[in-house]
């Protein structure tokens, strides 16, 4: 981050003068300059990762001073460049969630299963996965393997609608199909066991794919309600107990 990239920022989302750019722009280094004044530790804000360090500054009482005098312009630039830091953060966790589902399918394609390979799938609870964090929030690690055993166990067909055909893949020269978590990875959290298994994991054609990712909800919640009801014992033996009521939350969300 620098002033001139925040600058830029505030020109695009925040709908300001010129004049305001560059008042707010300066706010942030004269704030940076001042920051032992406040009994503060001396950072460049335009070097901070922590978010939750603009609300110390903000809450800070020598600094209220100041911002009273300055007719609360050092507030509003502070405000103004938390705002910057979630979206640049926003941006570098978006980037790194598309690197993992890029690496996740490339290792679907790896682990297709041969066809005179038998797949014996046994549900059990499992320990939640691993995870790596960027910008204070998490990225669960997948095991490509499952959604690939989950795709041939329901013979490369949706599980939704198995008439549902659109084109072959170049991969298996099987109908195409991809793998989807029912309940998504990222609540993952609101769960003491995995949802990374086979049990969670849906086949389903790349329309009804799609739908479910960008539909409207009510064209989402018929495909929801079948897949729910011829996997909710599954869920159940693996450890995921859930209402079609917290189903729904997650997908409106």
């Amino acid at each position: 981050m620098n002033k001139d990239n925040f600058s830029k920022w505030l020109e695009i989302h925040a709908n300001l003068k010129s004049y305001s750019i560059g008042r707010y722009a300066n706010a942030i280094d004269t704030i940076s300059s001042e920051l032992v004044d406040y009994g503060l530790p001396n950072f460049k804000l335009f070097n901070i990762c922590d978010i939750s360090f603009i609300e110390t500054i903000l809450n800070n009482p020598e600094f209220q001073k100041k911002n009273k005098k300055g007719n609360r312009m050092y507030s509003t630039a502070l405000k103004h460049f938390k705002k910057y830091m979630e979206y640049i953060n926003d941006q570098e966790y978006q980037t790194e969630l598309l690197k993992e589902e890029s690496d996740y399918e490339k290792g679907i394609v790896k682990s297709i299963v041969k066809e005179d390979t038998k797949v014996y799938i046994v549900d059990k609870k499992q320990e939640p996965p691993t995870f790596r964090t960027v910008k204070n929030k998490k990225i669960w690690n997948r095991n490509p393997r499952y959604a690939s055993e989950t795709v041939t166990n329901a013979n490369f067909s949706c599980e939704y609608d198995n008439k549902h055909r659109h084109f072959i893949s170049k991969f298996n020269q099987k109908n195409y199909v991809e793998a989807h978590h029912l309940i998504p990875m990222k609540y993952q959290d609101k769960f003491n066991c995995s949802l990374d298994i086979h049990a969670n994991i849906v086949s389903l054609c790349l329309v009804c794919h799609k739908k479910i990712h960008f539909g409207l909800f009510e064209d989402k919640k018929e495909i929801l309600n079948k897949l729910f009801n011829i996997r909710i014992e599954r869920l159940r033996v693996g450890g995921i107990n859930i209402e079609i009521g917290e189903l729904y939350n997650y997908y409106q969300n």
